[in-house]
């Protein structure tokens, strides 16, 4: 009797040890990397690249960095209204449509090892004085067949084309960015025009090429939800907007049985908030019988205003971006832009000369975690607030990636791997240079550190 008392006793205090190490010290990073929790999911792609040129220098850092698919919205090659020029020309005739230069740019892309996310639409930087493109198409079935031969030409070899097996293929971009049709950029007709012909062409593509994904619709974001974003202050009729034609377009497919593989949003603000907008599509879409509907948010950016100033911080704060999307409900992500513009509010990847911003170690960083492929518990990270770690392991080895987006607060580093101890440590210094140092004894305010592991 008094030996069954006393394992109980045992097994009780080793409970408590238990417990009390992981509440009473959380400046320790419990690390598991023999217990895999899921796997590490492509959320560190890109929208548009630098240079649509196979061998191109500066688009291998994306190969370097692992990354899976380049979003070709704003590129204007990609227009539906450039690859078929005359609407009135036949749909099946090889003749009508203007390859050339959309071939170009996603041979660069598959160069880079990245596979395309099409998008069927228009650009924002179109320079076409005409801005009848932008209305409804006077056919809307016209308009997905011709969707249908691009794909036919990029994935089955028509018209002397391709076999890329692109397997994404977006209907539309930001139909909702202004709730009067002559004020947007993109869709100069109504929500529920655009309804229609979302439905129309997405039955369409599906009937012909039913193991693709094909979605949309490219909302401009949910800002509304929380009165901000980084650009502007409040909510406003145009951000109300935005949730209301999500509303609308939820009704219309579920009630007209539209297939919906993925769902594509935007948003330009913070780690925190965007967390916040994830939970929401994916409430909203199981509500509207869309549970199964994959998650896509294909152009983000931490905040465009601070792009002046892309430093150590801004690199971290991009960093705790990927980071989060990975234990949120959030299949895909692509990063807006990866070209280098240094005069464009919207870019980040690149600093002067064409190197390589912190920004982008961020999303090497992570690309590395991608390559290990599975991600590794960590026991007590939720405890941390301003301090986003993730750990991934495979047969290539173990790492840890840690953002601090604290704006003054450093965290003592302390890790606990069990059979594995820090090998290698890399950080981008003041300087925004990629640097291995010696493993600090803490992680600086506005800073990133992504470390190797190797057995005790």
């Amino acid at each position: 009797m008094f030996q069954r008392i006393g394992a109980a006793a045992t097994a009780i205090l080793a409970f408590i040890t238990s417990l009390s190490q992981l509440f009473f010290t959380p400046d320790v990073i419990r690390i598991d990397f023999d217990h895999i929790v899921g796997e590490i999911k492509p959320v560190h792609n890109i929208g548009r690249m630098p240079e649509y040129e196979t061998g191109s220098e500066i688009n291998k850092f994306f190969t370097e960095a692992n990354m899976t698919s380049c979003r070709t919205h704003d590129i204007n090659a990609t227009d539906i209204h450039r690859l078929f020029p005359d609407f009135s020309k036949d749909a099946d005739d090889e003749s009508a449509y203007s390859f050339a230069e959309c071939d170009k740019v996603l041979s660069a892309i598959a160069d880079a090892g990245m596979e395309p996310f099409f998008r069927f639409g228009v650009s924002w930087s179109d320079p076409v004085k005409s801005r009848e493109h932008l209305r409804p198409p006077a056919d809307y079935e016209k308009w997905a067949q011709i969707c249908a031969h691009i794909i036919l030409h990029y994935n089955e070899g028509w018209a002397n084309g391709f076999h890329y097996n692109i397997q994404y293929w977006e209907i539309y971009n930001e139909p909702d960015c202004q709730p009067v049709p002559a004020e947007n950029n993109f869709w100069q007709g109504t929500s529920e025009a655009f309804y229609r012909l979302y439905d129309g062409t997405a039955k369409y593509l599906k009937n012909r090429f039913p193991d693709l994904k094909i979605g949309g619709y490219g909302s401009c974001g949910f800002y509304a939800l929380t009165k901000t974003n980084a650009v502007n202050t409040g909510s406003s009729p145009q951000t109300q907007y935005f949730i209301e034609f999500f509303d609308g377009f939820l009704d219309y497919i579920a009630a007209h049985g539209t297939p919906l593989d993925f769902f594509t949003w935007h948003s330009y603000t913070t780690t925190e908030k965007n967390a916040r907008y994830i939970d929401y599509v994916d409430g909203k879409l199981e509500k509207a019988g869309y549970g199964d509907t994959q998650i896509i948010l294909d152009e983000w950016n931490y905040n465009p205003t601070e792009n002046d100033r892309i430093d150590r911080r801004y690199g971290a704060n991009q960093t705790s971006m990927l980071i989060m999307f990975q234990d949120k409900p959030l299949d895909m992500a692509h990063y807006y832009c990866a070209d280098y513009l240094p005069s464009s509010v919207h870019a980040g990847m690149f600093v002067k000369d064409r190197k390589p911003s912190p920004a982008y170690y961020g999303f090497w960083s992570f690309g590395q975690l991608y390559k290990l492929g599975g991600q590794a518990e960590i026991k007590n990270m939720a405890l941390r607030k301003d301090l986003y770690a993730l750990a991934a392991a495979g047969e290539d080895g173990q790492a840890l990636l840690l953002a601090n987006i604290s704006a003054k607060r450093d965290r003592r580093l302390r890790i606990d791997a069990g059979a594995y101890v820090p090998d290698k440590c890399m950080t981008v210094n003041e300087n925004g240079e990629w640097v291995e140092i010696p493993l600090p004894a803490k992680i600086e305010s506005g800073s990133m550190l992504f470390i190797t592991f190797k057995k005790k």
